[in-house]
């Protein structure tokens, strides 16, 4: 199966010394159709660079909340906080995972650094795409690192260099404007907090600010409160051992029950079954 044909993923599972010795080197790729939620309050532990392909979505970073759609590529650095969602059901995305001892060095000369999003025409996307096959078909190939996996990296961040920068209220893909208020949201989830006290941060009217909010996510302001909670929820639910009614506490439900019922709207099972799975894993 090619990357591009389903939800694909391949990757260096044990990771040989002398490939760490790399100034930069390829660590994993996948493909997601209908990518899901994902919420990393800690970030990721090495550089992650994301092609959208199809559909529409949402990065968050550094307190800018990013509109993503077909041709927008984003990209994260490790310990990073940041989260992306979809808000189309077909928002599809591939994903290249990388490290290496001057990674720093390469991004610096590109003026990569921290969280980015930029914008791929369409020949430059075709390009992309073409080359992220080709490092999924070689590595799946050998099974082992290759070092033409490298110089894919190199030529992949080259392309990336070639898309057009994305700026915070340029075109409403960065929705700059919202960013007190995706803020607002980000340090108070765990409180008791109402939607007047979340437009009140906009400086807007209340229904006026619903208005602007719900056209620039997709979604009401109580929706993203909600899902930012269940993601936080998320994150406590496989990485503690907290009981529900606490972790509901702590994200701000308050109510287990609510907890209960929001959670599994959102994500499609309960709290307890969500915790299991991951167990499983």
């Amino acid at each position: 199966m090619k990357l591009t044909e389903g939800w694909t993923l391949c990757g260096i599972k044990i990771l040989e010394e002398k490939m760490k010795k790399l100034p930069i080197y390829f660590h994993s790729i996948g493909h997601y159709i209908g990518q899901k939620h994902v919420f990393r309050p800690e970030g990721l532990g090495q550089y992650q660079l994301c092609i959208c392909t199809k559909g529409s979505g949402v990065f968050n970073a550094k307190g800018i909340s990013y509109e993503i759609n077909r041709g927008h590529v984003f990209f994260v650095s490790p310990e990073t906080e940041h989260e992306y969602y979809p808000t189309t059901n077909d928002w599809t995305v591939i994903w290249v995972v990388f490290n290496g001892t001057d990674v720093e060095g390469f991004l610096s000369y590109f003026g990569f650094e921290g969280a980015f999003v930029r914008r791929a025409g369409d020949a430059v996307l075709k390009e992309m795409i073409k080359l992220c096959e080709n490092m999924y078909l070689t590595y799946n190939k050998n099974n082992c690192y290759s070092f033409s996996l490298t110089t894919n990296m190199l030529t992949l961040l080259e392309y990336v260099d070639k898309c057009e920068k994305v700026k915070v209220n340029d075109g409403g893909n960065a929705k700059g404007l919202f960013a007190p208020v995706i803020d607002y949201i980000n340090k108070n989830y765990m409180d008791f907090i109402t939607l007047d006290d979340i437009a009140s941060v906009s400086n807007l009217s209340k229904s006026h600010f619903c208005r602007q909010f719900k056209t620039e996510y997709g979604v009401t302001p109580v929706v993203y409160l909600n899902r930012y909670r269940v993601s936080v929820a998320k994150f406590l639910l496989s990485t503690t051992l907290e009981s529900i009614d606490v972790i509901a506490g702590k994200t701000g439900f308050g109510d287990t029950s609510y907890f209960c019922a929001v959670f599994k709207k959102i994500e499609g099972v309960t709290p307890g079954q969500y915790r299991q799975r991951h167990e499983k894993q």
